[in-house]
């Protein structure tokens, strides 16, 4: 498995969080990945442009035709496929601009993006054509640079509100939010799913319990009952459910096959 992440700079970072590139030489002819959603949106460039996805708990498939997509309102757990090695490139978008670039999408699933922007097409020829890392991230930074714009002053406000709640590890409600930012929950509420296009709460417990899996990969030793008493849940239940919103799967059976994907995120 190869595994390449570049994290941008100012100005860049108010735009786009990071962009990888990952490829899997598949096992018994078959190479695929798990997904886990973070509330940021993606433009995945495909090489293969042939593949599945499943999703969900009866894990549909639904096939991959497009160079270019991103996934949109479906439910944990997901994984991508495709025959022999499995190959894309992603630019992943700051949860403050969701909605700028994604809020026209009317459809489930995999959806393609080519005709959105003309330019995808030729970004995925060139991402793929070329050699060297450095290269394809320098061209996908040159593609979000012709896209910079100046944030709105609600952008502002939820990028903001996301900064902190990663500062806190997600370990915070969203009335200790609405106290911070001296705004009612309402109000905090309808602006943030307005531009990220998922509810502050879901938000929330989506860094709490990515943090928790990044802690736990880097730390086995600890024991789950350690790790959610450590994320503030003290009512097991109450840790399962959050987990299995996000993740896809129960605790247990997720850190014991703990995906190869989670290696970037450590």
């Amino acid at each position: 498995m190869e595994v390449q992440t570049h994290i941008p700079v100012e100005p860049l970072n108010s735009l786009f969080k990071e962009c990888y590139y990952i490829h899997i030489e598949g096992e018994k002819g078959t190479g695929q990945i798990p997904v886990i959603d973070d509330c940021c949106y993606d433009l995945v460039f495909f090489k293969e442009a042939s593949g599945l996805f499943y999703y969900g708990t009866d894990q549909r498939e639904v096939p991959i035709e497009s160079k270019v997509f991103t996934v949109h309102d479906v439910t944990p757990p997901y994984r991508i496929e495709a025959k022999g090695s499995l190959t894309f490139f992603t630019i992943k978008l700051q949860p403050w601009v969701n909605a700028h670039f994604f809020s026209s999408l009317r459809k489930s699933g995999v959806v393609p993006m080519e005709e959105t922007d003309s330019e995808l097409l030729l970004l995925h020829q060139n991402i793929f054509d070329v050699d060297g890392m450095s290269t394809r991230f320098s061209l996908a930074e040159e593609f979000m640079e012709n896209r910079l714009m100046e944030l709105s002053p609600s952008m502002n406000m939820v990028r903001e509100i996301c900064q902190y709640i990663h500062k806190t590890q997600g370990k915070i409600s969203v009335n200790e939010v609405s106290g911070h930012f001296k705004k009612s929950r309402q109000y905090l509420g309808k602006v943030f799913k307005k531009e990220v296009m998922y509810s502050l709460k879901k938000f929330i417990v989506t860094v709490r319990i990515l943090d928790l899996v990044k802690y736990k990969s880097n730390n086995p030793e600890i024991t789950l009952t350690e790790l959610s008493h450590a994320y503030g849940y003290f009512d097991q239940a109450h840790f399962i459910n959050d987990f299995k919103k996000v993740c896809g799967v129960r605790p247990l059976e997720f850190f014991k096959n703990l995906p190869q994907f989670m290696i970037r995120h450590r």
